[in-house]
């Protein structure tokens, strides 16, 4: 019976030759997405349009959805789990989404200008959440970046607390890691663990306390002299 303290020994050479063999079996099936990287990287960097595509073994360049399923350029068939972070909880190519869409492009698509449109999405949006006002971004990076100057602004507290090795966004505010030793962040954030703060100000790390993702006390506790109180 396990006492909960036994070590199990890994034998790292087997998985090495599993990750190896099973890289193999994925490059073969995507040999148009091999080669159409190395088309992309002459215009686009590493040949995708955001950074985080480049993880390793490779880019799989998606041509086409329906439902719940996608096709990359190879022809390979997926069911797709991720479903765009969420966005597309209806599937892809939904009939009627697709009909909407293209009432609406006709009437044309941006204006720089308020339409009756996003009243329309904001009640539907208070109806289901029961929060009265919206805002509306183009991207995570943009509401978090709001969300965080909202904050300090309200409470007049700079220090923000973030969970460690979590993407929040990649403007300056939340693109600091804790630098403490024997800490690994999750996978997604490992490779920023040292460039990650590049190009931005040295001052940012003592604007963030870190909160490790499998309990809620800080791995940082805030100095008040350094960060203007607690976090907001």
């Amino acid at each position: 019976m396990s006492t909960g303290t036994d070590v199990v020994e890994i034998d790292l050479a087997l998985v090495e030759e599993l990750t190896k063999r099973e890289i193999a079996a994925l490059d073969e099936k995507h040999v148009r997405s091999l080669a159409y990287r190395e088309e992309a990287k002459t215009h686009l960097p590493g040949g995708v349009s955001s950074s985080w595509q480049t993880w390793p073994p490779h880019p799989i360049y998606v041509a086409r959805g329906r439902g719940s399923h996608v096709w990359d350029i190879d022809g390979n068939e997926y069911v797709d789990y991720h479903n765009g972070y969420g966005v597309m909880v209806m599937g892809h190519a939904h009939p009627k989404i697709v009909e909407a869409v293209h009432r609406r492009v006709e009437l044309g698509t941006h204006f720089a200008q308020p339409t009756e449109d996003a009243l329309v999405v904001a009640e539907e949006l208070e109806a289901r959440y029961r929060l009265p006002y919206w805002r509306f971004g183009n991207s995570g990076t943009e509401s978090t970046l709001d969300a965080v100057r909202i904050m300090r602004a309200l409470t007049g507290r700079n220090l923000i607390m973030k969970i460690e090795g979590s993407y929040h966004g990649h403007h300056d505010s939340l693109m600091s890691a804790s630098s403490r030793r024997g800490t690994r962040p999750a996978r997604g954030t490992i490779q920023y663990r040292s460039r990650r703060r590049w190009g931005c100000p040295r001052v940012l790390p003592s604007r963030s306390s870190w909160c490790p993702s499998t309990t809620p006390t800080p791995r940082r506790r805030p100095s008040q002299s350094t960060t203007g109180g607690s976090p907001g």
